[in-house]
């Protein structure tokens, strides 16, 4: 006579009801896991959005202090430098504190929106 698995001879169903737990246990931390990984993915694209927004920023200030004069700062001038990952458009705002504001209006390659960044220029 063949032996049997103890657990299935008494016919109570025992074994299946801890087998439903651990597929429960598994698939839940399967779902757990890609939701985070896919959370992951977008915080990580948030922050290379924004380092390349940054450094268009950065480039554009520091060649804007290069090649402006403080005598050619008006709340008319304009310029546009073109930059291979976007283009970034200055224009310049005087505050009643008489302090000068820089307006940088990105726009970056492959993307639809506009990001404004003000910061004083001396």
């Amino acid at each position: 006579m063949k032996k049997q698995f103890i657990m299935l001879r008494n016919q109570q169903g025992f074994l299946l009801l801890h087998v439903v737990w651990v597929i429960l246990i598994v698939f839940l931390s399967i779902h757990f896991l890609v939701d985070q990984y896919q959370t992951s993915k977008e915080i990580a694209h948030n922050q290379l959005n924004h380092i390349e927004i940054e450094t268009l920023s950065q480039m554009a200030y520091q060649k804007a202090r290069k090649e402006i004069d403080e005598d050619d700062i008006s709340p008319s001038y304009q310029t546009d430098y073109v930059f291979p990952q976007g283009e970034v458009k200055i224009a310049f705002r005087e505050e009643l504190d008489e302090n000068v504001y820089i307006l940088l209006s990105i726009k970056p390659n492959g993307n639809d929106h506009f990001y404004q960044l003000n910061k004083p220029f001396f």
